[in-house]
């Protein structure tokens, strides 16, 4: 049996990240990512909301942040595994029973909405692009998400938030953009590099361990997710059924970062 023809899909991720990048999608353009890159229209589903719903609720979604985006299909169990995560360790620091998550580069904010929703915590999310923060702020109100959001470097967020607890939890997700390479994804390469942003979140902690929830694809260049993670504890994988050729398709991995 002949492969699978993808060639439509990359051409049209290369739209959404070229000439399409800070375009306000149509309902079509919506529908056609969803039945591209996840198979059928509605698999492109963001705050409860499928595509071929988002245009007359109000949802607005950028051509990047389609591509960039983390769908309901895959946050939800994340948070699923985070939630029983919790239940197994009893969580420490100087305000141990109201931890916090923080969205570092939020992107849809879908991510940090559905950890936020499924372990009843306060979310903090930054996004340092004006057209997606402008984008996911007008989203967020629309689906009456708590989520306290800034137009703000990651590093500023950090700094506005001291560890509460060791039930924190961090979710990265820079931008690829040269990380992305024909050996695989190079989480050295990202803007900024995943150990940079390791680095930085854990001089924000004072000692104090967090969790780290990551969004990577199936494969990965050079060992970098062990590497970058060096020291750190690997809690679970989450591993969504594949719809795209080896190499594009997302991953997602629960980490306990010590200080």
């Amino acid at each position: 049996m002949p492969a699978p023809d993808h060639s439509a899909y990359f051409a049209f991720r290369d739209q959404l990240l070229g000439p399409l990048r800070t375009t306000v999608l149509t309902s079509e353009q919506l529908c056609e990512a969803g039945r591209l890159i996840y198979g059928e229209p509605r698999g492109l589903s963001l705050y409860g909301i499928a595509a071929p719903d988002m245009t007359a609720k109000g949802i607005t979604l950028l051509g990047r942040t389609v591509i960039e985006c983390s769908v309901d299909a895959y946050t939800a169990p994340v948070a699923d595994a985070l939630a029983r995560l919790h239940t197994t360790t009893a969580p420490e620091g100087p305000h141990a029973d109201d931890p916090f998550i923080a969205d570092l580069f939020c992107g849809s904010g879908n991510f940090g909405h559905h950890l936020g929703k499924r372990l009843s915590r306060s979310v903090h999310a930054c996004e340092l692009d004006p057209a997606v923060h402008s984008a996911t702020r007008k989203n967020l109100d629309l689906v009456g998400s708590a989520i306290e959001l800034h137009l703000l470097d990651y590093r500023d967020l950090l700094g506005k938030l001291p560890a509460r607890s060791t039930h924190d939890t961090y979710v990265v997700e820079p931008p690829w953009g040269p990380a992305f390479t024909a050996a695989g994804l190079d989480l050295t390469r990202t803007a900024p590099p995943v150990p940079e942003i390791l680095d930085d979140i854990r001089r924000s902690r004072d000692g104090l361990p967090c969790h780290i929830a990551i969004k990577t694809n199936d494969r990965i260049a050079h060992d970098s997710l062990a590497r970058s993670f060096t020291g750190a504890r690997h809690l679970a994988a989450i591993t969504p059924e594949p719809s795209l050729p080896y190499g594009a398709n997302m991953d997602f991995h629960l980490y306990e970062l010590t200080g």
